[in-house]
């Protein structure tokens, strides 16, 4: 995995990606993503102690061009008969898949990647489309599909249809009904992200986020030594075999070179620190070992803290996704005596905005008052890529 840096001073970037097996030396390339720089309007940068928790959710990834769509309801009934034709046979291990595959589909994968990844890229990009849908449907979709490993000696889809319809305790003809009903969904899944995407990059992951939880606590903020802890929860579903290591790599511009790292990490439960190095004066990567390598479609759930000192991070707290998030939440907690001057809701910006905005006496947008306990709790739904999601806030002067 290549080296990432970051040109925004003060922030904690993080990026996740994976291992496949027990070979360490297997990494999926990783591209990075748009350089990170000052407002160039304003020119604003602030390097004042103040807390700030952003990072990049990011999975092993191959790029995938997207051309523009037309309408979105047009192109879910194309991408469904695509879909349609993709099951008959073999489904998805079809021989001749690059052939069988509709335009809408090569164009969610790129028909300028790599020949022997076209499989296991449409394999990903179907999984974590369809992890949007409730799990009966998505089981609906692996069998009719033949993605599902246990049903291989399925060779045609007429018996893939019995299978299910006697999983299901259903006739035939119920079967196929829900096959359709379920790929209905997924359609309209997959013709979303080619109209919110059209002529941007997808990125084919190992795993997507299907629920993404951050508690950012800043009660310490303001004590000595003043702090702020950040707990993470994530469920991820592996749609790649072999999912054993994930490395989160992040950036303290502002950490001094120190021998031993000024922050402190601690896994809750689901996996163990295998390793915390340093790669650059301001790079840092936490290798989490999961407790046994994930099989395709199965959940994992894990939770990591992270104790910063103030003078190392910014006040806002964001994620950027190249990696897809289903639901994200995120809690900031305050102290009663130190609430911000204001805070208000990232709901799809750019992260350079952030800077421009950071020094202003008033919030420019989103601005909402904290609850009775000093708390912001806020959710997010099916965020966009390589956009900021969270909050941003300003402390009062007077520190």
């Amino acid at each position: 995995m290549g080296r990432y840096r970051s040109e925004i001073h003060g922030s904690v970037i993080e990026k996740l990606g994976d291992k496949v097996g027990r070979d360490s030396s297997h990494h999926f390339p990783i591209s990075p993503g748009p350089e990170r720089r000052a407002d160039r309007r304003t020119g604003e940068t602030t390097r004042h102690p103040v807390a700030c928790f952003w990072h990049v959710v990011h999975a092993g990834s191959f790029h995938c061009h997207a051309d523009a769509v037309p309408n979105e309801d047009q192109v879910a009934e194309q991408v469904k008969d695509e879909i349609r034709r993709l099951r008959a046979g073999h489904g998805v291990l079809t021989p001749n898949l690059a052939e069988k595959m509709g335009p809408h589909l090569r164009t969610l994968c790129g028909v300028h990647g790599d020949a022997a990844q076209l499989r296991p890229t449409l394999i990903q990009h179907l999984l974590a489309f369809a992890g949007g849908l409730p799990g009966e449907r998505q089981d609906i979709l692996a069998i009719s599909l033949a993605i599902d490993s246990k049903i291989g000696h399925l060779t045609n889809f007429t018996e893939r249809v019995d299978h299910l319809a006697t999983l299901l305790a259903v006739s035939n003809r119920t079967a196929l009904r829900r096959i359709s009903d379920a790929e209905g969904e997924l359609a309209r899944e997959i013709a979303a992200e080619l109209s919110r995407n059209a002529g941007g990059q997808r990125f084919v992951k190992s795993y997507y986020i299907s629920e993404y939880r951050a508690i950012v606590d800043n009660t310490a903020a303001h004590a000595d030594p003043a702090t702020v802890v950040v707990h993470q929860e994530r469920e991820l579903i592996c749609v790649q075999d072999g999912l054993a290591e994930i490395p989160i790599r992040f950036e303290l511009p502002e950490h001094p070179d120190t021998p031993e790292p000024m922050f402190s990490a601690r896994v809750q439960h689901g996996g163990r620190i295998k390793a915390l190095r340093r790669l650059s004066p301001t790079g840092f990567e936490l290798v989490l070992g999961l407790p046994s390598p994930l099989a395709r479609r199965e959940p994992h759930r894990f939770g990591i803290s992270f104790t910063f000192p103030v003078a190392l991070i910014r006040a806002h707290h964001v994620i950027t996704g190249e990696v897809t998030i289903r639901h994200y939440q995120l809690i900031v907690k305050f102290h009663p005596d130190h609430p911000p001057a204001w805070i208000r809701r990232v709901d799809g910006e750019d992260i350079r905005t952030l800077d421009a905005f950071a020094r202003r006496a008033v919030a420019p947008s989103g601005e909402f008052a904290l609850d009775a306990v000093g708390e912001a709790n806020l959710t997010f739904d099916h965020l966009g890529p390589h956009l900021a999601y969270g909050c941003q806030y300003r402390w009062h002067e007077a520190r």
